[in-house]
């Protein structure tokens, strides 16, 4: 993991690189720089994984720096640092997925938890790198054989359960009838093919499958604890939308329709 500083203060330029834990966080090499256009030099020549960037700074500033940077290097991650609280260039951070900004003076312990945030972020991208190669080695039969769980290395365990993160959202948002793959790759910022292929690797039944069962599990126990409830408001509330197409999986699921189950509810009720 290799860093880039770009600080036109000498002072906050050198107590960061005294004062910040490198080796601790993996990180083996940080270059610095003493204005934007020295940066973005050193950016292009040295490819930082991550770049901490003065905001305001001679001949160029940060932000300009970093759109520049950001044209070549597509997936560096941004740490911003400033002493003013200009709105305005946290709207450009934001733009540029910044992971961070730091306002001066400096606190080491705030430049740490930024740096860990963008590791952390760095190495999910590279577990989903992999596993996007693998699917695709499958899909053209050049892939080799899966490495086992201790094989994986510890730096991508915080991605290994991304399949479990897709049956969460689900379970949160089931009730949403516009939930869909498109939707749920988008926010997971996946394509919908692989997410796909992914989840049914680890869970051995698809997206879809895993969401009409969440749906029906919730539909039978919310008639369960309303027995007068109509058809209809259960199908909105448990995400089907379309009462017909909800009769007809319910049905198909549980062999017997809404309407028999509420029945049978209604009538075991009675006194």
């Amino acid at each position: 993991m290799k860093v880039l500083l770009v600080e036109d203060e000498e002072l906050t330029r050198d107590g960061i690189c005294m004062c910040i834990p490198w080796e601790k966080l993996g990180i083996s090499s940080v270059v610095t720089a003493e204005d934007g256009e020295e940066g973005l030099a050193r950016a292009l020549e040295e490819k930082p994984d991550i770049i901490m960037a003065d905001v305001r700074m001679p001949r160029m500033d940060g932000i300009t720096m970093a759109f520049e940077i950001r044209k070549v290097l597509k997936r560096c991650r941004f740490i911003f640092i400033s002493g003013y609280c200009d709105k305005e260039y946290l709207k450009s951070a934001i733009r540029l997925s910044a992971v961070n900004y730091i306002e001066k003076p400096v606190e080491p312990s705030e430049v740490v938890e930024a740096l860990k945030a963008s590791i952390l972020q760095l190495e999910k991208e590279k577990r989903r790198d992999a596993m996007e190669e693998e699917y695709y080695a499958r899909l053209n039969g050049l892939a080799e054989e899966v490495p086992s769980e201790d094989q994986i290395p510890q730096s991508w365990t915080s991605s290994m359960h991304l399949a479990d993160k897709i049956e969460k959202y689900i379970r949160e948002h089931f009730s949403d009838p516009d939930l869909s793959l498109t939707l749920l790759a988008d926010h997971f910022s996946l394509s919908k093919q692989y997410m796909c292929w992914l989840y049914k690797k680890e869970k051995q039944e698809t997206i879809n499958q895993f969401l009409t069962r969440t749906r029906l599990k919730w539909a039978k126990e919310y008639m369960r604890r309303n027995p007068q409830v109509k058809i209809k408001q259960v199908a909105e509330k448990s995400g089907f939308g379309d009462c017909s197409y909800f009769i007809k999986i319910y049905k198909k699921q549980e062999q017997i329709t809404p309407a028999d189950f509420l029945n049978s509810l209604r009538q075991g009720a009675q006194p």
